[in-house]
């Protein structure tokens, strides 16, 4: 199964390209920046569509149609799901360093000129890693939630384990914003209600320290 990744650009002949560049290792949802597009438009569509992962260009306000560029895209999603697999493809790397918290997920977009087979072969193995790696963490996480969770209800838990089962909901919080629940069979609820009230308040304030920041 190919997993499925959007690209996020104002040009239809970048949409074009990446898209025949990429169609035979994953399926591709094109997404076009225009004068009509919000943030929220573009996050909306790629998690109600079940993305995978999201590829954007960088310079998407180069015609003056569009309010904002990739990296602000980018913030957008991780506002929503901090590790959800995202890249950056763009022609002004100096740019888009400077304006992207990440510079690790930024990529020269000449890559996609078909020149160099190795740097896309290299590409397309970090796109399907980026998805693997997040993949496998929510599986882990939520592992360990259960073993320790398991343990609590039959059993009980050292103050280490306690702690690390707090955190590990908080990073599952993060992980599936969506409230996705563990098998009704291990969770008792009064064995997790302190663990959730503290999540909700944690989130609550990195919330406000989010907004706090962007003021």
């Amino acid at each position: 199964m190919k997993y499925k990744i959007a690209y996020i650009d104002e040009d239809d002949g970048w949409l074009n390209q990446f898209y025949h560049t990429f169609k035979s290792d994953f399926e591709i949802l094109k997404i076009k920046a225009d004068v009509n597009t919000t943030l929220d438009d573009i996050v909306s569509t790629i998690f109600e569509k079940e993305m995978d992962g999201v590829i954007t260009d960088y310079l998407l306000d180069e015609t003056g149609e569009v309010e904002f560029n990739g990296n602000q895209v980018i913030d957008a999603i991780r506002d929503y799901k901090p590790y959800f697999p995202a890249l950056m493809l763009t022609a002004h790397e100096p740019q888009a360093i400077n304006h992207t918290e990440d510079v690790n997920i930024i990529n020269g977009k000449d890559i996609l000129d078909g020149e160099n087979e190795k740097r896309l072969a290299i590409l397309k193995v970090k796109i399907k890693s980026n998805i693997d790696r997040y993949y496998e963490m929510i599986a882990n996480t939520q592992t360990r939630i259960e073993e320790l969770v398991r343990k609590r209800n039959e059993d009980s838990l050292e103050p280490n384990e306690e702690e690390e089962l707090t955190k590990l909901f908080i990073v599952m919080d993060e992980l599936e914003p969506e409230g996705k629940e563990m098998p009704a069979n291990l969770v008792e609820k009064e064995a997790i209600t302190k663990l959730n009230t503290f999540v909700a308040q944690t989130r609550e304030i990195l919330d406000e320290l989010k907004k706090q920041s962007k003021e």
